[in-house]
């Protein structure tokens, strides 16, 4: 008759077929100690990561591959799970980027680290980068102003020496005009010398 409503046999749970092949990846692969501490992503700017994202996968694939980039991007832009796991993340993208994910996540999440830390949610390494890229410009725009004055000075100098010259030591030039232009070399050279 009836079996009193329950039924006979495993669920998924039981049986060991099924079992969370993540769950057991979690448990033999090693992780960074950074790992253990948490990032709140309410508190990083992730406008700023996404260019980072986008420049280290193009470094690790070889080409920029959107669907990394956007895969990566959902897993930290996640609103049901603001502090996202990082371990998990790095199972998670190791069917794209392979051999280059441990390191991939690690400077990963020291950025998202020193974000979250950062009251404007931009990692202080970004910022010490962008003074330094401010520096050197500085210092290209410096030395493209000290070589426009040496230019400046010795283009003044040229037209002090010119102005000390005599005029009989000013330079020969000919009258030629474009209406009488002579006929050959030798009409030319028959012209009188006028000192202008």
């Amino acid at each position: 008759m009836a079996d009193a409503g329950f039924f006979k046999g495993t669920s998924a749970d039981q049986d060991r077929r099924f079992s969370d092949k993540e769950l057991k990846l979690l448990k033999t692969m090693k992780f960074p100690p950074e790992f253990e501490k948490k990032v709140d992503m309410r508190k990083v700017n992730l406008s700023v990561i996404r260019p980072w994202i986008v420049k280290k996968v193009v470094e690790l694939v070889g080409f920029e591959d959107e669907v990394v980039v956007e895969y990566a991007m959902g897993l930290l832009e996640d609103d049901s799970q603001p502090t996202p796991d990082p371990r998990r993340m790095q199972i998670n993208l190791t069917g794209f980027l392979t051999n280059s994910t441990p390191a991939f996540m690690s400077a990963l999440w020291k950025l998202l680290l020193e974000a979250q830390d950062s009251p404007a949610g931009v990692p202080r390494t970004f910022v010490e980068e962008k003074k330094e890229e401010m520096r050197q410009a500085k210092a290209g725009d410096v030395r493209a102003i000290e070589e426009r004055d040496r230019r400046a000075a010795r283009q003044w100098l040229g037209c002090k020496r010119r102005a000390s010259w005599s005029p009989s030591s000013a330079p020969v030039y000919f009258p030629i005009s474009t209406t009488s232009f002579p006929a050959s070399p030798q009409t030319a050279l028959a012209l009188p010398l006028q000192r202008t």
